[in-house]
C-alpha cells in the first residue's frame, strides 16, 4: 500500500501534512484620500517657526450714493481677515524581533512599509476631513432646524445641491480651476443620490451617451457645476440626529467647497518620513540587538481660511442608522 498523507495504516499524518502559505498577502481596505487635494498647500520653511498666519485682504462694500460737488465723502476703512493654524507631529510604529524578520515566511518588513504609508495617508486625510467640519456654514436637511433635529428620510438630493450651490454663489466663493465645485460625499449618500429622480432623470436625459454616463459607470459626474468624490473617510457624526425609540440617527457631512475654503501646512523639513531603524542601532535600550521598529512621522495643521466657501450639508442616509 502507498504512503498517504491522509487516513489508513500507512498514513504520514501530520507529519508531512503541512499548510501551504500563499506567498502573496491580501489587500487591505484602503479609503480614498480626497480631503487634502481640495485645499490651499503650503509649507512653513527652516526656522519658520511652527504656526503660520493666512491673511485676506477683505472686499470693500460697494459705494452707490453719489458724491457731493466739492465733498469726498466718508473714509473707508481696510479689513484685512487674520487666520491662523499650529503645525504638529503625528505618527506611530511598531517593533519585531530579529526572528520575525530573518525568519517569517512573509517579508515583513515591506508589507509593514506599505502598510504604514497607507495609514499615514489616512491619517492626512482624516486631520485634513476634521479641519472641514469645523465650518460654520451649515445647511441642515429637509425641514431640520439643527443637528439633533436630523432624522429619518432626511436626505441629500438635488433640491439640498441647489441650495447649497446657491449659498456658495451667492457668497461669492470661487471655483476650482476647472470651473467647477467639488462635493465630498460618503458611499451611502452616492447611494441616495443615485436614487434620486431629478439626478438621475438628468444623467439620462442630458448626460453622455453610452457606457461613459455615470448611470453605467457608477461614478457620479458633474452635475450642476459641482463635482462629487466619494470616500468612506466622509465625515459622520455617530448617533447626533434626531433620537427616536431611545436610538438617535447618524448625521452624515456633506462637504461642498470652493477653491481656498480651506487651508493645509506643514513643515517643509519636517515632512512625511518612513522610518526603520535594524536591530541593533538602538544601542542599549537592545543590548543583544534584537530588536527593529518601523514607522511614520509627518507634519500637518491646516484652517478653514473662509467660512462662507464651504457649507456642510447635514443630512442622514437610508442605509445608515437612524
Amino acid at each position: 500500500m502507498p504512503l498517504s498523507l491522509r487516513g489508513g495504516a500507512n498514513a504520514l499524518g501530520g507529519t508531512e501534512d503541512k499548510t501551504f502559505y500563499l506567498r502573496k498577502m491580501l489587500s487591505r481596505a484602503i479609503p480614498k484620500k480626497v480631503h487634502a487635494q481640495f485645499c490651499d498647500k503650503n509649507s512653513i520653511p527652516v526656522r519658520g517657526g511652527q504656526s503660520v498666519e493666512w491673511r485676506q485682504f477683505r472686499s470693500f462694500t460697494t459705494s452707490v450714493t453719489a458724491l457731493t460737488e466739492g465733498t469726498p465723502g466718508a473714509e473707508t476703512i481696510p479689513s484685512v481677515q487674520i487666520t491662523t493654524a499650529t503645525v504638529n507631529q503625528y505618527g506611530m510604529y511598531y517593533r519585531q524581533t530579529e526572528i520575525a524578520q530573518s525568519q517569517s515566511i512573509d517579508d515583513l518588513r515591506a508589507e509593514g512599509a506599505e502598510a504604514l504609508g497607507e495609514a499615514m495617508g489616512d491619517a492626512y486625510d482624516l486631520l485634513t476631513r476634521n479641519i472641514m467640519r469645523g465650518t460654520t456654514t451649515i445647511q441642515y436637511a429637509s425641514t431640520a432646524g439643527s443637528r439633533v433635529a436630523v432624522g429619518s428620510g432626511m436626505r441629500l438630493n438635488a433640491a439640498e445641491l441647489r441650495e447649497a450651490l446657491a449659498t456658495l454663489k451667492t457668497n461669492n466663493a470661487m471655483p476650482f480651476e476647472d470651473g467647477a465645485y467639488k462635493a465630498i460625499i460618503h458611499p451611502r449618500t452616492e447611494a441616495d443620490l443615485f436614487n434620486d429622480p431629478t439626478i438621475v432623470n438628468a444623467f439620462k436625459d442630458a448626460g453622455e451617451r453610452g457606457g461613459g454616463n455615470p448611470l453605467f459607470t457608477g461614478k457620479l459626474g458633474r452635475y450642476l457645476g459641482c463635482d462629487f468624490f466619494s470616500t468612506s473617510n466622509a465625515s459622520i457624526q455617530a448617533a447626533g440626529g434626531l433620537s427616536v425609540a431611545n436610538t438617535s440617527a447618524d448625521v452624515y457631512q456633506t462637504m461642498l467647497l470652493g477653491k481656498e475654503a480651506v487651508g493645509v501646512v506643514e513643515l517643509s523639513a519636517l515632512t512625511s518620513d518612513l522610518i526603520y531603524h535594524p536591530a541593533g542601532s538602538s544601542g542599549v535600550n537592545d543590548p543583544l540587538n534584537q530588536l527593529s521598529s518601523q514607522g511614520y512621522k509627518f507634519s500637518h495643521g491646516g484652517a478653514v481660511l473662509n467660512n462662507s466657501w464651504i457649507v456642510s450639508i447635514e443630512h442622514t442616509t437610508s442605509l445608515g442608522v437612524e
